[in-house]
C-alpha cells in the first residue's frame, strides 16, 4: 500500500528522490549494501578497536543501532551480543602460546574481541538509553552479560555493560502532558486568548508539540510505515490530533467573532503567533496554524480579509509559500535543513516521506539478505522525527495552567462541514462561484483525514487539568466559586461555548469546579460518539413525539422530526447531531429513550416537560424567536445546549391542558390548532 493521496508514479519518483537525497547526506559512512543480520553485528563489534570505535565507522553502527527494530527486537539483538561473547574461544584465534584467555591476558585475542563486544553494548546504551528503559527484557539480557562477566573476574568490562544508570523514560509511557520540568515553575500569565502576547502563546504552543511529539517511539513510526494506519498507534494518532486540533481551533476563534474588523484582528494575531513559530523553528505547530488560516473556511472570508492589513497579507503569503507541497514541499526541506538546535519538523512530511521509501525498496534482496542500505536511507528520516527524545533544553518556559487551559482548548471537536456551515452563516455566499463543501489547502497533507476525537481518559485529564488552572488564576477570593465577570475572560479561549447560566447548573449565580469540570466534559462527549452513532431517517409523525435530547416538541404536519432506524429514539434535525445516548436495537432495554406519544415518556423527560410548562405559565417567561443563523451558532456549540424548537409558541393556562397521572399534557384539539398555526 503506497501512501495516502499519491499515484503510483509519483510514489516512484518520491521515493526516488528521497533515496537520492539520503544517499547524498547522511549516509556517506555507510558502505554496506546488503548483509545477513549475523554478519551485520560482526562488523558492528569490528568497528571497536583497544581505543574505541573506529571513526571512520561511527555511521554505521548508528545506523545500525538506531534501525536494528526494524529487523530484529532489542531482546534478540542483545542475546546475539551474548552468544558471540560465549563462542569467541572457539571463533576466534589467539596467536599466544598455552594462553588461558584470562582477563589478565592484555594481549590474548579472545580477550581483545571480548573487549570489543562490551564496547559495542557499551555504546549502545550510551547513545540509545531509550531502548533499555522502555524494554525490561533487554535489561534483563544485558544483565546476564553482566553477570557472565563478573563469573569470569572480567571486572572492568562488567563496568562497560552497565544498565543502572541509565535514565528513566516513563514520560513516554504517558499520553498526556502531565507535568512541567523539574525545577521550573509557572509564571503569572493570563489565560484569555485576548490578552496573550503571540510570543507567548506561540511558547506554549511549542512546549505542548515538543512534549507530544517526543512521545512517539520508534516502533510506532515503524507500524505506521508497514500499514500506512494508525490502528493501534494511540501516541501517534494523539500528536496528529495535536494538530488537526490546532488547526479547527484556529478557523473557529476567528468565527467566533460577529464581524469582519474582529475577525481580521484574531487573523493579524495568529499571524503574529506564527512568525515566533517560525522563530522557535516549530514547523509542525506552524503548518497547523497557517493550515488553518489557509482553509476554505477563512479564505472565502472577502469581508475579512479586506480588513486585513497589508503587511499581514504578505506575511500570510510568504509562510504560505514556505510550507507550500509543490515539489515534494522542497522550500520547507530547504530551510528545514539550513536549521540548527532546537527544531520540530512537520511530522506529515516526514511520515509521507517514511512510507514511500518503503514502498519502493525491499526489506531484503538476493538470497534473502538485509538490505542495509534501505536501512541507512530510512535512519536518514527516523533520525529527524526521534532526535526530540533526547533533548532536555528547549527554548521556552512551561506556564502549565496556560498549557492546560490550551490543551483542552484544542480538544473541542468539529468536522469540517460544521466549520464551513458556520462561515457561511458569518459571511453568506455572494457568487455562483464560491464551493459548497469545504476544500483543504495546499499546505494540508493527505494524512490528516481519518483522526478519531481524543479517547474520554484524555478528555477528562485534560478538562480536570484546565479547571484547576482557571480556578487557581481566577478564583481571586478562593472560594471555589467563578463569579460571570471572570467566567466571561476565560470563555474567550473556547468558541461558541456556552452562556454563564448554562455551566452554572444550580442557578445560584456562581461556578463551581464540579459543574465547570461537568460542563466540558459533556461538551466533549459528542466527539466521542462514534459508538453512539444513530441511523436517523426523516419522519413523519401521527400523534404528539417529543425530541429525546430537549424534550420539545416535534412541530410540523409532515416530516417534523427524525427517528432513529434502530433504537427508535426521536429527535429535532438540530437536536439529532447532539444526541449522546448508546443506539440500542429495539429488542433491548432502553431506559432513557422515549418514543411515539406521552405515555412513552421517561418519568426524567414528563418531569422536564412539566418544568417547562411552569417556566412558560409564569408572566417573567420571555419568549426567544429563533433565526436561521442563530440555529447554525447553536448547532456548533457543545452538546448541553437546549434547543426548544417549540419556544416561538405563546404561553398557554392550566384550563388548555390535561393532567394525566400528574403530569402535563395538551388536549389533542389545541395541540393540532397550534400545528396549523405554526405551519402558516
Amino acid at each position: 500500500m503506497g501512501p495516502p493521496g499519491l499515484t503510483e508514479d509519483e510514489q516512484r519518483t518520491s521515493a526516488v528522490v528521497l533515496a537520492g537525497a539520503a544517499l547524498t547526506t547522511s549516509t556517506a559512512g555507510v558502505t554496506v549494501r546488503a548483509a545477513t543480520p549475523e554478519r551485520l553485528i560482526q562488523m558492528c563489534v569490528e568497528a571497536f578497536t583497544d581505543k574505541g570505535l573506529d571513526r571512520n565507522q561511527e555511521e554505521f553502527v548508528t545506523v545500525f543501532f538506531l534501525m536494528h527494530q526494524w529487523f530484529m527486537t532489542s531482546e534478540e539483538l542483545a542475546q546475539a551480543f551474548i552468544d558471540l561473547y560465549q563462542g569467541c574461544d572457539e571463533t576466534i584465534t589467539c596467536s599466544m602460546v598455552a594462553c588461558q584467555h584470562l582477563p589478565i591476558n592484555t594481549d590474548c585475542a579472545v580477550q581483545n574481541f571480548k573487549k570489543m563486544i562490551c564496547q559495542a553494548v557499551r555504546y549502545w546504551i550510551c547513545k540509545f538509553p531509550l531502548h533499555f528503559d522502555m524494554d525490561t527484557k533487554v535489561t534483563a539480557a544485558v544483565t546476564r552479560l553482566s553477570t557472565l562477566l563478573q563469573a569470569e573476574g572480567n571486572y572492568k568490562l562488567k563496568e562497560l555493560v552497565d544498565v543502572s544508570k541509565v535514565p528513566s523514560y516513563d514520560w513516554m509511557r504517558n499520553m498526556s502532558v502531565r507535568t512541567a520540568p523539574f525545577g521550573k515553575h509557572s509564571r503569572k500569565v493570563s489565560l484569555v486568548f485576548n490578552h496573550l502576547e503571540p510570543k507567548e502563546l506561540a511558547a506554549q504552543l511549542t512546549y505542548l508539540e515538543y512534549k507530544a511529539f517526543r512521545r512517539v517511539h520508534f516502533s510506532d513510526y515503524k507500524n505506521y510505515a508497514l500499514t500506512a494506519s494508525l490502528k493501534d498507534q494511540p501516541k501517534l494518532e494523539r500528536s496528529i490530533a495535536l494538530f488537526n486540533g490546532l488547526s479547527q481551533w484556529v478557523q473557529c476563534m476567528v468565527l467566533s467573532k460577529t464581524t469582519p474588523q474582529q475577525r481580521a484582528d484574531v487573523i493579524c494575531k495568529f499571524i503574529d503567533v506564527s512568525k515566533h513559530l517560525r522563530i522557535l523553528q516549530n514547523f509542525n505547530t506552524l503548518m497547523a496554524i497557517v493550515g488553518g488560516l489557509s482553509h476554505s473556511a477563512l479564505a472565502r472570508l472577502s469581508k475579512t480579509i479586506a480588513c486585513l492589513p497589508p503587511e499581514s497579507q504578505k506575511t500570510l503569503m510568504d509562510l504560505t509559500e514556505l510550507l507550500s507541497s509543490n515539489n515534494n514541499f522542497s522550500n520547507y526541506r530547504k530551510v528545514y535543513h539550513q536549521c540548527t538546535g532546537f527544531k520540530i519538523p512537520i511530522l506529515g512530511v516526514h511520515l509521507k516521506d517514511l512510507i514511500s521509501l518503503h514502498t519502493a525498496l525491499p526489506d531484503r534482496l538476493e538470497g534473502n539478505l538485509l538490505n542495509f542500505r534501505k536501512m541507512a536511507q530510512l535512519a536518514v528520516i527516523l533520525r529527524e522525527l526521534t532526535r526530540l527524545q533526547g533533548q532536555e533544553n528547549i527554548p521556552v518556559d512551561a506556564n502549565m495552567d496556560l498549557v492546560n487551559t490550551l490543551r483542552l482548548s484544542l480538544d473541542l471537536y468539529h468536522t469540517e462541514d460544521e466549520i464551513y456551515e458556520l462561515s457561511l452563516a458569518r459571511e453568506p455566499r455572494g457568487s455562483l462561484s464560491s464551493p459548497t463543501t469545504p476544500t483543504k489547502p495546499v499546505v494540508f497533507a493527505d494524512w490528516l483525514s481519518g483522526i478519531s476525537p481524543p479517547d474520554s481518559e484524555t478528555i477528562n485529564h485534560h478538562v480536570h487539568d484546565m479547571v484547576e488552572a482557571v480556578f487557581k488564576n481566577y478564583d481571586h477570593d478562593k472560594d471555589g466559586f467563578i463569579s460571570h465577570d471572570e467566567f466571561d475572560a476565560i470563555a474567550g479561549n473556547f468558541p461558541f461555548i456556552d452562556s454563564f447560566c448554562v455551566l452554572d447548573a444550580d442557578k445560584d449565580g456562581m461556578i463551581s469546579k464540579r459543574e465547570m469540570k461537568t460542563y466540558f466534559i459533556r461538551a466533549n462527549s459528542h466527539a466521542l460518539r462514534n459508538s453512539f452513532k444513530h441511523a436517523f431517517h426523516e419522519t413523519t409523525y401521527f400523534k404528539p413525539t417529543f425530541c429525546i435530547h430537549c424534550t420539545g416538541l416535534l412541530w410540523g404536519l409532515i416530516k417534523q422530526g427524525w427517528k432513529c432506524k434502530d433504537c427508535g429514539i426521536n429527535a429535532h434535525k438540530h437536536c439529532k447531531d447532539l444526541v449522546v445516548m448508546e443506539c440500542r436495537s429495539k429488542g433491548s432495554k432502553r431506559t432513557e429513550s422515549m418514543s411515539n406519544g406521552p405515555h412513552d415518556l421517561t418519568i426524567t423527560a414528563k418531569r422536564k416537560i412539566s418544568q417547562r410548562h411552569q417556566k412558560r405559565s409564569s408572566p417573567s417567561h420571555v419568549i426567544q424567536q429563533s433565526t436561521q443563523t442563530e440555529g447554525v451558532m447553536m448547532r456548533r456549540t457543545s452538546s448541553l445546549k437546549v434547543i426548544n424548537s417549540s419556544s416561538s409558541s405563546s404561553s398557554h393556562n392550566h384550563r388548555d391542558c390535561a393532567i394525566i397521572d400528574g403530569e402535563y399534557y395538551e388536549e389533542q384539539a389545541l395541540l393540532y390548532a397550534r400545528l396549523l398555526k405554526s405551519e402558516e
